[in-house]
């Protein structure tokens, strides 16, 4: 027989439970009925193609051609491998020439749906983020001049299907960027027309990255009232609510988007200070939403405004999405577990007793005392269906 857990706040009422026991109550139930993903993919007002299935599609292309790297042998997909949970099951990966990065690869599943991108917030819209990675001398290692360059060569027709006559570069040099010499020797123009193409890249990423969405999991499922969830599973899902995890694994993406210090510190001898320092950097990046390549430029205000309220504690880093999280293969900023048990209870056992190695730990999580146990098996309901329009285009 089916039911509902909305059903079930019914005949319980306000019926609370021993929280001893691992059954649900009203109140736990009402909760996790706030977290199914039946809202609409938010607007993004800073990218006007955002929504366009040709720029959607040109995005997918971009996304998995390793042409748009410094050596050709990296493209997103080399640290979002839609195979591995659009993660890296590597505890960093590898750019251009084997450079290992910094920080684990984020997940990407259900990134439209978070305010600020990076572990560390540095980028707030989701066409300028890759953007960055490009440009990373640890990941694709490609300037905007040679991004510019590549699509005239390589999708001129497409690119200029969504965005209309690509300029002329005849006389930009291949590599150049902000920072790099032959930059300051383009004229105004030439820069501008680099740096659109360059943005207009990013937003082709973005149309594509904002259909990998994760949603109908046998959680949502469950809520619905389409299916029934296992003794373990709802075992696990009270732990889950009980035990504080939806401090900050909120939300239909079970992510807050805020940042949080967890303990686990840094990954080698120089402290990462995490979300400390990058409002600033935001800021002052030309390619913010608030910036001359925005497609709207007020609302990218509002947003940095808004970003600009949000707590950034030294040594934190913003709460991932546990959508899919078992179909992962490393976890954290530092992807320094490889099974979600481990990782769980490393930070989580007992974490009043941890010390952390930059700033201080997050009153949210001073209190929670969690072994992975039962909640694994709630976890396990997140685990994405595949979608055969997320990976690589034929």
């Amino acid at each position: 027989m089916r039911w509902s857990p909305i059903a079930f706040l019914i005949v319980v009422g306000c019926t609370h439970h021993d929280n001893a026991n691992d059954e649900l109550s009203a109140d736990e139930l009402a909760k996790l009925s706030t977290m199914t993903m039946t809202s609409a993919i938010p607007p993004s007002p800073t990218n006007a193609v955002a929504d366009r299935d040709d720029a959607a599609a040109l995005g997918r292309r971009l996304f998995f051609d390793k042409r748009m790297s410094a050596d050709g042998k990296v493209s997103c997909a080399s640290c979002h491998d839609p195979e591995k949970g659009f993660s890296d099951p590597r505890p960093v990966s590898l750019g251009v020439a084997e450079r290992p990065g910094g920080r684990h690869s984020m997940p990407i599943t259900n990134v439209a749906f978070q305010r600020a991108l990076f572990w560390d917030g540095r980028a707030d819209t989701l066409w300028s983020q890759p953007l960055q990675a490009i440009e990373s001398e640890r990941e694709m290692d490609f300037s905007r001049a040679e991004v510019a360059h590549f699509v005239a060569a390589s999708y001129a027709a497409d690119y200029e299907a969504v965005f209309g006559p690509l300029p002329e570069l005849a006389g930009v040099p291949a590599r150049s960027r902000p920072g790099i010499s032959s930059w300051v020797l383009l004229t105004a123009q030439q820069q501008d027309d680099v740096q659109r193409v360059f943005a207009n890249v990013g937003k082709l990423l973005e149309a594509y990255q904002r259909r990998i969405v994760c949603a109908d999991t046998r959680f949502d499922r469950w809520v619905r009232g389409e299916l029934e969830l296992t003794d373990d599973e709802r075992a696990g899902a009270a732990r889950f609510v009980r035990e504080g995890c939806v401090r900050c694994h909120d939300g239909p993406s079970f992510s807050d988007g805020e940042f949080h210090n967890i303990g686990i510190g840094s990954s080698t001898s120089t402290p990462d200070r995490g979300a400390a320092d990058s409002a600033a950097r935001l800021a002052a990046d030309i390619m913010n939403g608030a910036g001359v390549y925005s497609d709207d430029r007020a609302a990218g205000a509002a947003r940095l405004v808004e970003l600009g309220r949000i707590a950034r504690p030294l040594g934190s880093f913003r709460t991932p999405s546990l959508r899919g999280v078992t179909q992962r293969q490393s976890f954290g900023h530092r992807g320094h577990r490889l099974a979600l048990d481990d990782f769980i209870n490393d930070v989580y056992d007992e974490p009043h007793l941890q010390r952390t190695a930059v700033g201080e730990l997050d009153e949210e999580v001073r209190d929670v005392e969690l072994r992975a146990g039962a909640v694994l098996a709630f976890l396990r309901t997140l685990e994405c269906p595949p979608l055969p329009a997320w990976g690589p285009p034929p």
